[in-house]
């Protein structure tokens, strides 16, 4: 890999499929070292399994789909599903996430979204971004050179997101529900749930994102305010203001 290196960061198991994975797609394809992290192990989400149960069969579905991806790795954070937290064991797990993977972006959860579990995950890599790069912040991989750019995803439905960039993820968004098909577990739980399949989420979610950008599938994405910001010469970073767009570009409308 001769690019970036970026850390796509979900809270759970398939979170990145449904809201990134057609831009982890194009990320590959530009030549990116991609990663995936995910916090919790989805140890609550099922009807009638144990939690050890549940936890291994996510496990497992997370991982087929990474290697369906093609991503250079997974980072598996074993939380606990819905109780994620932001203390000190469990920060110095994103920051050492971010060493292991040597990230120059990384992209998580926004803060305004509606599951806790994701506004955790989006303070902690928020948080953690600055600390990768603190020698004397001591974790299991040494300090990165710089701390990493940070994006910010959709959320599910896209409540309360505004977004800054707009991927147009139509050329990959067979391998996004390709990818997201191995989670079925999750699937069955969503269905018995609230009568939704992940497939079909997915598939309203990034229409509604296209329509906005003038394509077929798009997915969302912002960059919060901070110091200091790298002048990074991104690939997939072109126009400017509301009209840009992240991974490939939308027309001006």
């Amino acid at each position: 890999m001769n690019g970036p290196s970026i850390l796509f960061i979900g809270a759970h198991p398939d979170d990145l499929e449904i809201l990134c994975g057609g831009t982890i797609c194009i990320c590959l394809q530009q030549g990116f070292e991609v990663w995936l992290g995910i916090a919790t192990n989805g140890n609550v989400g099922t009807p009638d399994l144990s939690r050890e149960e549940i936890a291994a069969i996510r496990k497992e579905e997370a991982s087929a789909s990474a290697k369906a991806l093609g991503v250079h790795g997974l980072i598996w954070m074993n939380e606990d599903d819905e109780l994620l937290f932001d203390d000190k064991p469990t920060r110095l797990k994103f920051v050492d996430a971010i060493r292991q993977a040597k990230a120059d972006i990384v992209v998580a959860h926004n803060p305004n979204d509606y599951h806790p579990d994701h506004r955790v995950v989006s303070r902690l890599a928020t948080d953690a971004r600055i600390l990768s790069a603190v020698r004397l912040v001591e974790t299991r991989h040494p300090p990165v050179k710089a701390p990493p750019e940070l994006f910010y995803m959709d959320s599910v439905a896209g409540i309360g997101f505004p977004p800054d960039y707009l991927v147009d993820v139509t050329a990959s968004f067979e391998r996004k529900l390709s990818a997201l098909g191995y989670h079925k577990s999750q699937n069955a739980w969503m269905r018995d749930l609230f009568d939704r399949d992940l497939p079909e989420l997915a598939c309203v979610q990034s229409a509604f994102r296209g329509l906005q950008g003038g394509v077929k599938y798009a997915e969302a994405f912002s960059q919060p305010s901070y110091w200091p910001k790298r002048p990074f010469g991104l690939p997939f970073l072109e126009g400017n203001g509301r009209e840009k767009s992240f991974g490939s570009a939308l027309p001006n409308r």
